[in-house]
């Protein structure tokens, strides 16, 4: 098995605890700020449809939907967590779309999202490719809102290569999770992955728990190069 079918193979079997870590606040991060970030820059853009690309168990979906009233879409390659989704949300709208069916452009959407959100869901290392694919269920003016691992608050670990690295996932005590490979990007390579998929940067975030502490996360927001009412100069084209 290969580190891509690994990292994919993890989610499904980590499912189950993914689920408890989420709805019991077993991961510090989300309270101290990352939730409420990607939440705003989510709904200060108004959205009348949005698209969850990871969506996991489906809080996103659901806070997105309470805050907003928009059409929303979850979908995610575990089965498990799309079923834990529904369960949570009868009423909402999730399907089990795996990433190679996106790449391929075999997922069937047949709509156009004003924000598609990647909350902690891009750790391919072809996340290029990835977010190549979904740009065109852009709609005009729409935004593509990533939250990831930052890379300088990770760096204090030595090695600021991209590189494979592996969560064992020490911190959740008491509970029997798989390993999961996911691949470390520098904010460099970031910065190419953005304009390798055709998209532009059209917004940085840093989000932290209190001013002047390392940032708890890195959020990207992205807008469709060709979108662009006013275009920028040739060397922020897509390489």
């Amino acid at each position: 098995m290969d580190q891509r079918e690994a990292l994919a193979s993890s989610w499904s079997k980590n499912a189950e605890n993914w689920t408890r870590a989420v709805r019991e606040g077993l991961i510090p991060s989300r309270g101290a700020g990352t939730d409420d970030a990607i939440v705003e820059a989510i709904c200060c853009r108004k959205p009348q449809s949005f698209l969850d690309v990871g969506c996991g168990e489906g809080w996103l979906v659901r806070r997105i939907v309470e805050r907003t009233g928009c059409h929303a879409l979850g979908i995610d390659g575990s089965a498990q967590l799309i079923a834990d989704a529904r369960q949570a949300d009868p009423d909402g709208r999730y399907r089990v779309v795996d990433y190679r069916e996106l790449v391929e452009r075999r997922a069937g959407f047949d709509e156009s999202f004003d924000v598609i959100a990647f909350n902690y869901a891009l750790f391919d290392e072809e996340a290029s490719r990835l977010l190549e694919a979904i740009r065109p269920y852009l709609s005009a003016g729409g935004r593509i809102v990533i939250q990831t691992l930052h890379p300088w608050a990770l760096s204090q670990e030595g090695h600021y290569l991209d590189a494979w690295r592996r969560e064992d996932f020490s911190a959740f005590k008491n509970q029997d999770w798989t390993s999961m490979p996911w691949y470390f990007r520098t904010l460099a390579s970031w910065h190419d992955v953005i304009r390798n998929a055709g998209l532009i940067m059209a917004e940085l975030r840093e989000p932290a728990a209190k001013p002047g502490e390392l940032p708890l996360s890195l959020l990207l927001i992205c807008a469709a190069f060709e979108q662009l009412e006013e275009k920028r100069p040739e060397d922020i084209r897509p390489l």
